[in-house]
This record gives C-alpha cells, sequence and structure tokens, in this order.
C-alpha cells in the first residue's frame, strides 16, 4: 500500500460523527500507550483529539507515529501541539479542543483517566441538548473504590453551546493548576441539566499536589514524579488572577497529524 493510500483510507470523513473525546498531554509516554492500547478497540463515529501541552522530551506525535493505526470501524484521531511550554496549559489546550472540535458534544478526559469500549458506545447515544452536562461514576485502581456520580469533576461530557455560554476555561491561570474548579463554577451558576450515566471512568492514580517553590514562575512537573508538581504561588494567590486575560487560546499552536 503506498502511502497515498494510507492517507486517503485514514481521512474519513466526520460528518457522521456522535462524539469528541478530547484529552490533553505532557510528557507522560507510557499513560499515552495506555489509551492507545483502549482507543483501538473503541467504536467508530468517535473522534479523539489529542493537544500535546509544549512536550520536549517525549512529545506525544513520536509515540502516536510509532504505536497507533487506527482502521475504518475505529474512532478517527487528530493530534494539535501548543508549540511553547508554558507550564500548565491544560486549561487552554481543553479550550483548544472546544473550539475545533467537529461535534457538539465533547467528553474531557485527562490522560490518567480510561473509558472502555462498552462506555463510549453508550456515551454516544445519549440525545443531546445545548444545556447538557454529564459526569460519570469513577472507579479508582489506586484504592479499588468507586465514586459514585458525579466522580471526578474534571471529567464531563459538554456541549460545545453550554462550553462557551459559560466563557471556556479563563487562561489567567496558564502555568497553574485551579483553573478547572473556577470554570466548573461558573457552568453549574447557568443551572445546565444534569446527566446522571452509570458509566463508568477508571482513574489510574491520585490527583498530583502542588509544592509551592518560590524559585519557579511557573508549575514544573518531574517527569517520573506521579505525586507531586512545583508551583509558584498557593491557592489563593492564584485565585487572584481570575480574570487577567480575556483572550481564549491565548497561546501559539499546530495541528501536527490527523488518522
Amino acid at each position: 500500500m503506498t502511502s497515498q493510500q494510507k492517507t486517503q483510507l485514514y481521512s474519513r470523513s466526520k460528518e457522521n460523527h456522535r462524539l469528541t473525546v478530547g484529552y490533553t498531554y505532557f510528557e507522560e509516554p507510557d499513560r499515552l500507550k495506555q489509551q492507545i492500547d483502549i482507543w483501538q478497540r473503541w467504536p467508530a463515529n468517535v473522534d479523539i483529539f489529542l493537544v500535546d501541552d509544549g512536550s520536549e522530551i517525549f512529545p506525544a506525535k513520536d509515540i502516536i507515529d510509532s504505536h497507533l493505526m487506527l482502521h475504518d470501524w475505529q474512532p478517527t484521531f487528530q493530534l494539535w501541539k501548543c508549540t511553547r511550554n508554558l507550564g500548565f496549559n491544560s486549561h487552554g489546550c481543553r479550550n483548544l479542543i472546544a473550539k475545533y472540535a467537529q461535534t457538539d458534544i465533547i467528553q474531557f478526559l485527562d490522560i490518567d483517566m480510561f473509558m472502555y469500549e462498552g462506555d463510549i458506545a453508550k456515551l454516544k447515544k445519549i440525545k443531546w441538548e445545548s444545556d447538557y452536562i454529564a459526569h460519570h461514576k469513577s472507579y479508582k485502581t489506586f484504592d479499588q473504590s468507586v465514586s459514585e456520580h458525579p466522580g471526578h469533576l474534571n471529567a464531563f461530557a459538554i456541549h460545545k453551546d453550554l462550553y462557551w455560554k459559560a466563557g471556556g476555561y479563563d487562561e489567567s491561570f496558564t502555568g497553574h493548576h485551579w483553573g478547572d474548579r473556577e470554570f466548573i463554577d461558573r457552568i453549574y451558576e447557568l443551572k445546565p441539566k444534569r446527566i446522571k450515566t452509570d458509566l463508568i471512568l477508571t482513574l489510574d492514580r491520585k490527583g498530583k499536589h502542588g509544592s509551592v517553590d518560590s524559585k519557579v514562575d511557573k508549575t514544573i512537573y518531574d517527569i517520573g514524579d506521579e505525586l507531586y508538581f512545583k508551583a509558584p504561588m498557593d491557592i489563593p494567590e492564584v485565585k487572584k488572577l481570575r480574570g487577567k486575560v480575556k483572550q481564549r487560546i491565548n497561546f501559539p499552536f499546530i495541528r501536527i497529524k490527523e488518522l
């Protein structure tokens, strides 16, 4: 098969897609390989949208090129990248997904959150209205427990109209954590309709914790450290940044790949 034929085979129309599943990635190749193993069992009419948040040592493209191949009966895939490492820019990367996703419904997941094929198949069958948001039960592998709805608040499916009506993530928090909670609060101020699903989201680790370090000016991750990151400010100081940056997608980015 020639490279041109491969391009034709894997560049499939997304007109009939029901769902986009969006992830951000930063320097975690083993996590991405875990996701790839799961994606290859997912059904069609789903688009996987991955944004690399400025990885320099283990860029997502290298892992995708060597491990991911999708057939016509499987999901489609697209890879974008923030071309500068700004520190923690997951909020901005999610805004990028929400702007360029080609479906109205987006399921946001972190790279250490896994949804299996049966739950994805159920999720794409839900009939959505413009004011819907859905959270799911969470199974925590690290302590063998199940959290009932709403599970992990940073993992949610949402209609694009509701996402942007709430204003999207505030990119004033680039380089810092906490912006996810601030955005969720704004969404719920609009009194959306909560969809309570019976779907299971698997969490593969506990959340990392910030250690304030006066020597850094942005969030710093040490590759391989599953427990901590270095943070420039504590949460009360971070909260004061709200609303300082008005622009959304306030960073340079490129589209790298589509399958």
